[in-house]
């Protein structure tokens, strides 16, 4: 059984806040839907909020707040169930089963994160989450770093031989790294977090990182992510490789 990593604190850096979306779409208006969070089988008294897609009708998402669950229930395992009635059908599924515990420097320790916003229509799921910015983290045991600068260099040489600069420019990249994992933690990467985003944002909690400073990075995907499988294994690493999302670090002559 394959649950998620989440992290809750009640301070305000959005980076030790883990969230997790989930979306249901109805076929009319006679249709209806749960979103509901269970603590060991148990209703918690965390109550799922309900939102409303913006052009999108008859689809809905709820967004749990890790640090609010925290606080209402404290840390456990917790399991995020969708019931419905669509058509005159009743049923339900499991969207994740979550181990919730708050942050902290040893908690984080090993784990990196990345962050979506949803902005784009989800074929997948044939949902238009245009204009609704639907937010969700994903955490995982892994590394996020190897920054390179990719410094692009525009010289220019005066009749006199002499070089000056014209531009550098810094395109940095990074990549994403998970330990060998299940499907489970690679599937929504690929699928989901990797595919559809708006905005990502990068965070990593390896102590052994050559910079603390991936803090909700904004970047954007550059090559497409290569999953590795490992023989007589049902674990893969993925890796995937990402870069700055807006592209100011550079200087120029202004003469």
């Amino acid at each position: 059984c394959c649950s998620y990593y989440v992290l809750g604190s009640p301070d305000q850096e959005t980076w030790k806040k883990d969230q997790t979306s989930a979306w249901i779409k109805l076929s009319g208006i006679g249709d209806s839907y749960e979103f509901e969070l269970l603590k060991n089988g148990l209703p918690t008294t965390y109550i799922c909020p309900n939102y409303s897609f913006i052009n999108e009708p008859n689809a809905f998402y709820t967004t749990v707040e890790w640090s609010d669950v925290l606080a209402t229930d404290g840390v456990g395992c917790y399991t995020l169930r969708v019931r419905f009635i669509i058509s005159g059908i009743e049923g339900n599924f499991i969207w994740g089963k979550y181990d919730l515990k708050p942050y902290t420097i040893q908690n984080a320790l090993k784990t990196a994160r990345i962050k979506a916003i949803f902005n784009g229509y989800h074929e997948v799921d044939q949902i238009d989450f245009t204009a609704s910015n639907v937010e969700s983290t994903h955490r995982f045991f892994g590394y996020i770093g190897n920054r390179q600068p990719n410094t692009e260099i525009d010289n220019i040489i005066y009749d006199n031989r002499e070089m000056k600069r014209v531009i550098r420019e810094n395109l940095n990249d990074y990549e994403i790294i998970t330990e060998p994992s299940d499907e489970c933690i690679i599937r929504p990467m690929v699928e989901l977090y990797l595919l559809s985003e708006n905005q990502l944002f990068i965070s990593d909690y390896n102590a052994h990182n050559h910079s603390y400073r991936y803090l909700d990075l904004p970047v954007i995907v550059s090559e497409s992510a290569q999953i590795e499988y490992k023989d007589l294994s049902r674990k893969a690493t993925l890796t995937c490789k990402v870069s700055d999302k807006f592209k100011s670090n550079r200087t120029y002559y202004n003469g």
